[in-house]
Parts: C-alpha cells; structure tokens; sequence
C-alpha cells in the first residue's frame, strides 16, 4: 500500500496558497497513484471557516482517485459535525476506538483533544486492547510530541500550553506501525521509535508563519518501507541575513542582488540588513543605503529589519586609523587583528 501523508493546511479560503497546495496535494497522489491519503488536523485553520468551505472542498476533494482520511485538529476540532459531506471519497475518523480499514489495513484516527499526557497514554492503551495484531495498523495523531525540542515556534502560532502530547517511548510498546502525525508546522521530522516502525510529522505543506523555512515537503511512503520527503512545489519562506562589515569596501547589497535573481517562482524572501558599515568608503549615506535596498526588493521580498549603522565618524576618525596602523606593525594574524578592532570599535561607539 502506498500513502502519502499531510497535515496543517490551514485552509482560510479559496485560492489562495494554502488552497492552491491543497490541490496540488491531490494531483500528487493521483500521479503517484497513492492508495490512501491522510490529512492529520487543522485542514482548516479555524472550525467556522472548515465548516463554510466544505461544498467548495467536496470539489478539490472529487479530483482524488483515491480514499482520503481526516482527522480533526486543535484548530478545525468543530469543523467536521456527524453528517457533514465532503465528498464521497472522504472519511473523518472522530473516534480513536472505531478505526477503518481499507484493503486489509486499519487506519485508526487520534483526533485532537484536551488530554494531559497521562491521560492520553490510556486513551492510546484503551485503542491499543482493540486492536487486531494479524494486519497492518496505522494511527493519524494530532498532537505534540513532548521528545521534540526548538521552543512553542516549530508549531507555528499556538498557545503556550501542552497539546495532546505524547512520548516517543509510548509508541514501543503500542501496535502500531506508522504514525501519522499533525501539529508540528516547522518541517518534515521522522522518528524511528522501534525497528521499521516511524513517527513522522510532514511539517506544514505550506509556510503558515515566518517560522517555516525552506521547500515544504509531504510523507509519501510504501506501507512495509521507510518513510519518504517528498518535495512540494507551494509557497515557503526563506530567511536571507545581509551582515554589514565596516571593513568590507565592496557594494554589501551585490549579495542581494544576485539572491534576488534566484528566487524560485514559490518562494519569499525575508530580508534582514544589520550591522555596521563605513559610509566613507562605500560612498553611500544610510539613506542612500535604504533606497538602494528598497529599489532591489520586489515583490518577493519581504523585508523584516534594517538594523544598520554608517559608523564613518569612528573608522574614519584619526585615533582609530592610528590605532589601526599600530596593530598593522605587529603582525598580528588577520582574524586576531579583525578580532581587536571590532572590540576597538564597540568601545568607540560607546564611549
């Protein structure tokens, strides 16, 4: 069996990028001829809009050749009501005890719920005495996995609060093979917790926040093989830091320039300027400096600080340039001698 494997699209409304991954979504396991998809939480990004949306995504949803699975997350937990259609090729699992089994595998579903850690290990032993050990088993999760480190942002905007976590270790003596997780927006994070057997979260299919980095991916994986990333073409940030040098001559913004040649078509550039520059020997004031990065930024680039300083009144000053001199006659080494004048600097800029 084949099964590709999302979660937190966030979908807020039509046509937009999360809506346009979606599709996309759906045109993989069509060309990759997936058996199963799973959408692990937060489909939506809130209840209201899941439950406003639905006849538009009964129609992204037709497109599919094959079964599709839901489970509710902490975001859309009221979106999916007893009764709701959203298409006929789509199951939501609501109750971790009632799993569905499709060509010899059961899929038992874990939505996202206000349990404390304790209490979320005996839901998972209650489903655990039911569980038929003679075929596949494969559990949809949303939650946090409490192993994982990087701080409350690799969930993207969430509360600082648990969120149906669990443990790696709790999975060792569980029966199932896979776990499908949702929850964890920042990227792709594969677990193996026992031999052939994974926790995999796929990361947001696109960049919900500013947090999420990079080429977003999809789980997609053969039911008795490893998990796989597999690449999604959708919208991503990427983080590009410009760090001015008040000894550097050369134009600081030629960096940028190229940079913003290469973007790929999907991708947003979040731009940072910071530092210290000499205005003397580039020519060029801090206003002149801001306009030049402005002119450059289209677009595609999202500018998030211009933290910079022209310092030409210290590099330039007679005490400083004698104090440079000196240390040239010492021969120190090149990166000590960096080293010195930056703390020469910072002692000028203070003083």
């Amino acid at each position: 069996m084949k099964i590709l494997h999302t979660a937190d699209v966030h979908i807020r409304e039509i046509n937009d990028a999360r809506w346009e991954a979606l599709g996309e979504i759906v045109n993989i396991g069509n060309r990759e001829q997936v058996d199963v998809l799973t959408i692990c939480g937060d489909l939506f990004d809130n209840s209201e809009i899941g439950q406003k949306l639905r006849p538009k995504i009964r129609e992204v949803f037709t497109a599919a050749n094959y079964p599709i699975l839901i489970i509710p997350g902490n975001h859309d937990i009221e979106a999916y009501p007893d009764g709701a259609f959203l298409g006929e090729k789509v199951t939501v699992l609501r109750d971790l005890l009632q799993p569905l089994i499709i060509d010899g595998v059961a899929f038992w579903g874990f939505p996202f719920t206000y349990l404390d850690e304790e209490a979320a290990l005996a839901k998972l032993h209650q489903a655990a005495d039911k569980v038929n050990t003679d075929m596949p088993n494969i559990l949809l999760f949303h939650g946090e996995l409490l192993d994982k480190t990087g701080g409350w942002g690799i969930y993207g905007e969430e509360g600082r609060q648990r969120y149906l976590p669990v443990k790696l270790s709790y999975f060792t003596s569980l029966p199932w093979q896979h776990v499908l997780a949702g929850h964890l927006h920042s990227n792709y994070d594969s677990h193996e917790f026992a031999p052939g057997r994974y926790f995999v979260y796929p990361g947001s299919p696109v960049s919900i926040t500013r947090k999420e980095l990079g080429i977003r991916h999809l789980n997609l994986f053969q039911l008795e093989g490893m998990p796989e990333k597999y690449p999604l073409d959708s919208a991503y940030y990427e983080k590009f830091l410009i760090h001015l040098d008040p000894f550097q001559s050369l134009n600081p913004l030629l960096p940028l320039k190229e940079r913003i040649e290469k973007i790929p078509p999907r991708a947003t550039l979040l731009l940072e300027v910071a530092g210290y520059y000499n205005g003397a020997a580039l020519q060029m004031t801090e206003t002149m400096l801001h306009e030049k990065i402005m002119k450059l930024a289209d677009e595609r680039v999202e500018i998030t600080a211009l933290e910079f300083r022209d310092i030409r009144e210290i590099v330039e000053d007679d005490l400083f340039k004698s104090f440079a001199a000196c240390l040239d006659k010492k021969g120190f080494p090149a990166a000590e001698r960096r080293e010195i004048l930056e703390i020469a600097l910072q002692g000028m800029m203070e003083r």
